[in-house]
């Protein structure tokens, strides 16, 4: 990526040097002793994406510059830092009100500087992207040619990939899953799950978890769902502390302000947040169905009739105090959020509806009917209850058909999202201190045999090919790259399953620069040995992340693979024996296979 632009404006070169020395390396620096030199910099074609602004300077100070960009529809956006002398620090209520982000004092601290300004430029990049897509939404609003294809990308666009697993500091971890299934092209219901970064409230931070069913389908309703995540991702950047139900209650303000909706295009809302140290979980019900909390043999509602947490739906009238529930949530606990459609299925064919016990009921007969020897997975639950629902509602409705389409014949959208707190630290473990890679073949073959069979006793369907590759790969990294080889140092492989296999390999090396590997599929990378290994974990696995150093490195692989996960293993396989890949497990694998 190209690099981001910053202007430095003071007059003192010995700042500038300091300033200079201390971004070069990660941006683009521009500099100036003026700021009408600023001005002029500022106004042509190599625009900057944020200024470092000394007050102090003659002919024209800090002051007067940034009032006059920040007057200009052309630069009111690029973000300004002042730069202060700490006998100034009672002039920092005046550069705020002609639009200043922040202040940087002196004398500088490197780590400081680095760190404000890469907050607003990271701000500055989130902005962009929000005013870019509603540049787009207007501009297809004009044409008035709104495709529901379009419209889907820019609400992707908006609201990007939920996490699948999100780590707890405790040893915990927070899986994820969804099956969203619109009856039409696009329908009403849409969701977003998001990470907030820490606060006084919440030490280790908090998940944010929103599933909303809109009125209506097609691009009406797509529209609405673009235009109301917008508004609410927009609240949660800027405040993301605030407890959950003023969020929500900001939000109902916000929609009814903007007259985007008309009377009847209210829509029902469940928001709830896990705090990330002490899982503690706090929920707003807007005119939605009660969620269900599924603690072991135990199926509870929530929020149940007439307690807190139950509200009016979002945006019938501003000025509504919503009110939030609370549950303390316990490692093992599993959450499933839906949409009215799920428990409304019958309707069509038997002209009944599932009452909320009766739901709460097919989940624990799902439960009891288990017979595998382990718990069921919150995954598993999930996609036993939708199949259940469609059977007795004589419907076919599923996320992917026989040509890996989605298929819903009901009469509404079918959205469920569930999560499940899984504890990490219950995992089988090998420790090993391999002599060659010879050595590491036998212990990778015989461990990969070892967990075919568990997952054979646990509803698994993986490709064989997959684990022994990844696995391979990580444990020859890690003794390597980590170990340097030295037999006296060990390696430890662990595992477990889950909703997906969690695996980790950790080594007693000092790491390696596992985000710089180069990238093997470029041309004139093909032919080097490096940036292999790391390439193969990241794009066989569904999920793989290093930590400490490189030193741990966390695997994670879907129980089962979707199509999509499918094709695009397909596609580096490609790769990989263009490669002319080496690793005889694979191969050995792939012959058995």
């Amino acid at each position: 990526m190209q690099k981001q632009n910053i202007l430095i404006v003071d007059d003192s070169p010995v700042n500038i040097k300091i300033l200079g020395a201390t971004l070069m390396d990660d941006y683009e620096i521009m500099v100036t002793t003026s700021g009408l030199e600023a001005l002029d910099i500022v106004g042509s074609e190599n625009r900057p994406d944020l200024i470092l602004l000394d007050i102090m300077m003659p002919e024209m100070d800090g002051y007067e510059v940034c009032r006059r960009l920040k007057s200009d529809p052309l630069t009111e956006h690029i973000p300004v830092i002042f730069i202060t002398a700490r006998s100034e620090e009672k002039e920092q209520t005046k550069g705020f009100e002609l639009g200043a982000v922040d202040y940087i004092t002196k004398p500088f601290s490197p780590a400081i500087v680095k760190a404000r300004v890469t907050t607003h430029l990271d701000l500055k990049l989130h902005q962009d992207r929000l005013s870019k897509t509603n540049n787009l939404l207007k501009q297809q609003l004009k044409k008035q040619e709104i495709s529901i294809d379009m419209s889907k990308k820019l609400l992707n666009l908006i609201n990007g990939l939920s996490p699948r697993y999100i780590e707890l500091s405790s040893g915990l971890m927070i899986f994820v899953d969804a099956i969203l299934i619109p009856c039409h092209a696009e329908g009403g219901d849409h969701y977003f799950i998001r990470c907030v970064e820490p606060d006084s409230d919440h030490k280790d931070g908090k998940t944010v978890i929103s599933l909303k069913d809109q009125s209506g389908h097609e691009v009406g309703c797509v529209l609405r769902s673009i235009m109301t995540d917008m508004i609410h991702r927009a609240l949660l950047d800027k405040f993301g502390s605030l407890p959950i139900e003023s969020a929500v209650s900001m939000l109902n303000d916000e929609i009814c302000r903007s007259d985007m909706l008309n009377r009847e295009d209210f829509f029902t809302s469940i928001n709830a947040e896990i705090d990330h140290e002490t899982l503690m979980l706090r929920y707003v019900s807007a005119g939605h169905p009660p969620f269900l909390l599924i603690r072991s043999k135990s199926v509870i509602p929530l929020p149940e009739t007439g307690q807190a947490g139950e509200n009016v739906p979002i945006a019938i009238q501003e000025g509504i105090e919503f009110a939030a529930g609370s549950f303390q949530l316990i490692p093992g606990d599993k959450l499933i959020f839906y949409t009215d459609g799920l428990t409304e299925m019958p309707i069509k064919n038997k002209k009944d509806m599932i009452t909320i016990d009766g739901l709460a009921q097919i989940v624990l007969d799902i439960i009891d009917r288990h017979e595998g020897g382990y718990d069921l997975s919150v995954s598993e639950i999930m996609q036993s209850l939708l199949s259940e629902i469609a059977r007795i509602s004589m419907e076919r409705v599923s996320p992917e058909d026989a040509c890996n389409r989605a298929v819903n014949t009901s009469s509404d959208d079918i959205t469920l999202v569930c999560l499940e707190i899984e504890p990490l630290e219950q995992y089988s473990q090998h420790i090993w201190y391999p002599w060659n890679d010879k050595d590491i073949s036998k212990l990778v073959n015989n461990l990969c045999k070892q967990i075919e069979k568990e997952w054979s006793t646990q509803g698994f369907d993986m490709s064989r090919q997959r684990l022994p590759l990844v696995l391979e790969e990580a444990v020859l990294n890690a003794w390597k790259h980590g170990n340097k080889k030295d037999p006296e140092k060990s390696i430890t492989v662990r595992w477990r399953m889950g909703n997906d296999f969690y695996m980790e390999v950790i080594d007693e090396g000092e790491g390696f620069d596992y985000e710089n590997q180069p990238d093997p599929t470029v041309h004139e990378n093909i032919a080097k040995p490096s940036g292999k290994g790391v390439f193969i974990i990241r794009h066989y696995s569904t999920f793989a992340k290093w930590k400490d150093n490189g030193r741990h490195l966390m695997i994670f692989l879907r129980k089962n693979m979707n199509s999509g996960e499918e094709k695009r293993i397909r596609k580096i396989e490609k790769m990989v024996r263009l490669w002319g890949m080496p690793n005889r497990l694979y191969w050995q694998a792939g012959r058995e296979n």
